[in-house]
């Protein structure tokens, strides 16, 4: 009898305990992303984000090569909880894989059981829920991307991943500003073989600067010295 009694009131207690709630221990980011992300990707917690930027606040020079470059309206959009890579492909300390198409940063990422990221989750990402312009803020600052090489067409002075530690995004990303361009998987209608790549180059002329800057490159060829890209997965 004392048992049965000691595990109705064991019962009651946890009862109690549920309806009243009990504080969790408190996870931190690093730890949510090791658990359900892929190792050097960054869990992105889904919900509603501001972004989109006008030609002028992405800083597009008045002349118009023949690329199409069209930031996208602002306005809030919405995503669910994503993984994405922390730098540029393929990694950390390496430098990033430039000269490739959509098609093939698509198989790349796929090859590591992963996708291209999706323009809002790469946009939110870049700018936080409050759709910033750069991955620090809103106000152009020489030096914290590497953002600032005038000379345009120098390939070679793209700089291995996380080489500026203050180009870093509020959830944790790095060069989303600068260095490469990166394709994402939307496609630019009404152009069905066009895709978008996002952010600003190293240069800061031509494509626009930051999280809110896109332009468009056929999905198959020519190919581009300044663009590249990252990949995102579905978390665990």
């Amino acid at each position: 009898m004392r048992v049965l009694l000691s595990l109705l009131l064991l019962l009651l207690s946890a009862l109690l305990l549920a309806a009243v709630g009990v504080p969790q221990p408190y996870v931190g980011r690093a730890a949510r992303s090791a658990a359900r992300c892929p190792p050097d990707a960054v869990l992105v917690p889904g919900g509603a984000f501001e972004g989109g930027a006008t030609a002028e606040q992405v800083g597009l020079p008045e002349y118009q090569p023949d690329i199409v470059r069209d930031p996208r309206p602002r306005g809030e959009f919405l995503t669910v909880d994503f993984c994405i890579d922390r730098h540029e492909f393929p990694g950390e300390g390496r430098r990033p894989l430039a000269d490739v198409t959509w098609v093939q940063a698509r198989v790349a990422c796929e090859l590591q059981g992963k996708r291209l990221c999706s323009e809002d989750e790469w946009v939110q990402a870049c700018g936080g829920p409050l759709g910033r312009l750069f991955p620090y803020g809103d106000l152009a600052v020489p030096g914290l991307c590497h953002a600032d090489v005038f000379e345009e067409g120098a390939y070679d002075l793209v700089v291995p991943g996380g080489s500026v530690p203050t180009c870093r995004s509020p959830y944790g990303t790095f060069d989303q500003e600068g260095n490469l361009s990166e394709w994402v998987e939307g496609r630019r209608d009404p152009a069905s073989t066009d895709r978008w790549v996002l952010g600003g180059t190293m240069w800061p002329g031509v494509y626009g600067r930051g999280c809110q800057a896109r332009h468009a490159h056929p999905q198959v060829a020519p190919v581009s010295g300044d663009d590249g890209f990252r990949c995102c997965a579905t978390p665990r």
